[in-house]
């Protein structure tokens, strides 16, 4: 999830518009729907070792806990605020409580936080961690850009500027104070695929240059291009919209079943390239001009809140994580840009584009004689932000030193004046849930073999900064973890229409009987890594806690969708994500307690219990 409400609102009319130009998205088959789907309408008793643990989740306690954290007291508990860091206090205290033993920094020099050392002739006493991982974070905001061409062609020399908004997109919140200039190089649609033999990047060296770019791939509109022939081409590079409208294509998987999508600009950026500069394959000027100049009309029912805009970054390291925008700048320009810089050449990006498609040969080149510079003015500063990570240990004297980390993103958008956004389903829902696991394995008698760790991550909505920082810095050995459990946004239940919708891909023959069995106030989303325990013990867990599941495989390494389970996934952790239903009101200051079901969120909190003990206890 990522933050400030015009970014989220520019992304979401993107999804729109990116559905309308998607084909129909490829069908699934009767058996894909049975794997994909876990229906269970009336629960069994479960094993007596996971009695204690699931009587200990009730949907009372899951609201009292919701209701504290979303409060207007917590200030929408944006990362680096007091109301972030009393939120973070209070799950702290509730760890102490529990039993749940502190998994943070160890203290430095005199003692523990806000504790003094032993008193003079005692012997000092073990020194123990603290309940909160902290970390400094690059605030950067007043983000400026300028842009300017320079083309020597024969002799002659020619300047441009370019004006951000205009003739390209805003470089947005990210970026340093810095000045760049670079050659530039034109790679078509910057695509090496040798399955059928189309190379762009043969013999290119990317590193340091402008790349320019089209979007997608040759062929978008025609049938006997070689990237629509076989079908895990046209998926790859033409992926169809899922199921469920533009928000699951912001929050959801990347295609039918899940697969995670092809990024063709994360395979550009490993070249090195200083910027890219991608045009839309399909479309034309005035529609880029409409989207840029959009401006948000005044609307009765929901508050415009023209916040600052800044970003969080982790000093030192680059880029902004599992969520792409990290490494070399990337933006859209105009196709009147694009032909500006293409001027040495003598052709247009529409007359490379017809080449490429009416030839399927490359027409990548070095464009000699053009250079370009980037200038970027902005403001920043450091800030404090912290983790709250807690842990129970193992109970097999060997396994307890492997562990299985239990996660949820504790941050929410802030505010500003008098608006609050609270953030109850996002995310102090799923923060509940991890409370709501760790309170259930401190009450059950006996514990998994494998340790559990339990983490309230900051700095989601600024692109996983605290789920990033704990895998870049953790307290325990990241090859000794064996799993991630990831909750995000688990409070709010399908209705009738959002469930219609969301179920689309499963309208297939012999598959009508199955999916009418589908319950909207238990519909849950969970992604999942394939070729691991988890969709065996996902199943097998639903029949003692009764809901109605949509299973999503993902390979190995594989994480989409904006949440924190994407940090594990890019280490290569195995992963179980859950999340309930998308609403209007998602990043609204109308995302408040009394619209989120505690029922919903105990079910998915004791799915999650069984599911982590099983999986740690293995």
């Amino acid at each position: 999830m990522k933050k400030k409400i015009l970014i989220a609102l520019f992304v979401v009319a993107t999804m729109f518009y990116l559905q309308a130009q998607q084909p129909p998205q490829q069908q699934m088959k009767l058996e894909d729907v049975q794997k994909a789907l876990s229906l269970v309408d009336k629960a069994q008793p479960a094993p007596d070792k996971y009695k204690a643990g699931l009587e200990a989740i009730t949907a009372k306690d899951s609201l009292a806990m919701l209701a504290f954290m979303s409060s207007d007291w917590m200030e929408g508990r944006e990362t680096g605020t007091r109301g972030y860091s009393i939120a973070a206090e209070y799950a702290a205290s509730l760890f102490k409580l529990w039993g749940v033993k502190p998994a943070g920094d160890m203290p430095s020099g005199g003692g523990q936080r806000g504790m003094g050392g032993a008193p003079a002739g005692q012997p000092a006493q073990p020194r123990e961690r603290s309940y909160f991982q902290e970390f400094a974070l690059k605030s950067t905001s007043d983000v400026q850009s300028s842009m300017s061409l320079e083309v020597n062609k024969s002799g002659a020399l020619k300047t441009r500027a370019f004006q951000a908004g205009v003739d390209y997109q805003s470089m947005g919140r990210g970026g340093n104070a810095e000045t760049l200039t670079a050659p530039v190089v034109f790679i078509g649609y910057g695509i090496q695929e040798p399955s059928i033999k189309f190379d762009e990047l043969k013999d290119l060296n990317l590193k340091g240059k402008v790349v320019l770019i089209l979007t997608e791939a040759p062929g978008r509109d025609d049938p006997k291009s070689p990237f629509q022939q076989k079908k895990e081409l046209k998926d790859k590079y033409f992926p169809a919209a899922p199921a469920g409208g533009p928000e699951m294509a912001f929050r959801g998987p990347g295609g039918p079943g899940g697969a995670q999508r092809f990024n063709k600009i994360a395979e550009i950026q490993k070249l090195g390239p200083a910027a890219i500069f991608q045009v839309q394959n399909v479309g034309r000027d005035s529609d880029t001009f409409r989207s840029m100049s959009a401006v948000r009309r005044p609307n009765d029912e929901r508050p415009i809140v023209n916040k600052p805009r800044q970003s969080l970054s982790i000093p030192g390291v680059s880029g902004r994580g599992p969520m792409g925008g990290g490494g070399a700048t990337t933006m859209t320009i105009t196709r009147d840009m694009a032909n500006a810089i293409l001027e040495v050449t003598g052709q247009t990006i529409d007359d490379l584009k017809k080449k490429i498609e009416t030839t399927n040969k490359p027409a990548s080149m070095a464009l000699p004689g053009t250079i370009v510079t980037i200038s970027t003015t902005a403001k920043t500063a450091l800030i404090r932000a912290l983790n709250v990570i807690g842990i129970i240990e193992g109970s097999d004297p060997k396994l307890k030193d492997e562990y299985f980390v239990v996660g949820a993103h504790f941050d929410g958008l802030g505010k500003w004046e008098d608006y609050v956004y609270n953030g109850a389903d996002d995310n102090a829902s799923g923060s509940v849930g991890v409370m709501n696991i760790a309170k259930a394995i401190a009450a059950s008698p006996v514990k998994p073999k494998r340790s559990i760790v339990f983490a309230l991550w900051t700095g989601e909505e600024e692109g996983l900064l605290g789920s990033r920082y704990y895998t870049l810095n953790p307290p325990f050995p990241i090859d000794k973890t064996v799993g991630y459990l990831n909750y995000d946004m688990i409070s709010r239940p399908f209705d009738d229409t959002t469930l219609a919708r969301s179920v689309r891909q499963y309208n297939v023959s012999g598959a009508e009987a199955l999916v009418k069995k589908i319950r909207a106030p238990w519909f849950v989303t969970v992604q999942l890594t394939a070729g691991t325990a988890f969709p065996d013990i996902t199943r097998e867990m639903n029949n003692y806690v009764g809901l109605d599941l949509a299973l999503r495989e993902n390979a190995l390494g594989a994480g989409s969708g904006g949440s924190d389970h994407s940090s594990f996934a890019q280490i290569k952790l195995p992963y179980v994500y859950y999340m309930a239903a998308m609403t209007s009101d998602y990043h609204q200051t109308s995302d408040s307690v009394e619209k989120t079901s505690g029922e919903l969120i105990a079910k998915i909190s004791q799915h999650g219990f069984l599911t982590v003990f099983a999986f740690a206890d293995r």
